[in-house]
């Protein structure tokens, strides 16, 4: 099963953007989450259309899981 951390921000126009981490740890908490969105909006290492990501809207861990069928 695979875990993606999908991160979602505003950036400087108001508009949506996404970051997603794949292999995310099942074990992540509201605070690591938080302290890692806040140091990537204070960093200001992601450059939108929109501009620099200026809020945190909200994060999830996103489960998938794969099943493959024989076709040959």
């Amino acid at each position: 099963m695979a875990v993606q951390l999908q991160m979602n921000f505003k950036n400087k126009l108001g508009s949506n953007f996404r970051i997603n981490v794949d292999n995310a740890l099942e074990t992540l908490t509201d605070s690591q989450v938080k302290a890692a969105m806040d140091t990537i909006i204070s960093k200001n290492i992601f450059d939108t259309n929109g501009g620099e990501l200026v809020e945190a809207v909200s994060a999830s861990l996103v489960s998938t899981t794969e099943k493959e069928f024989l076709v040959k």
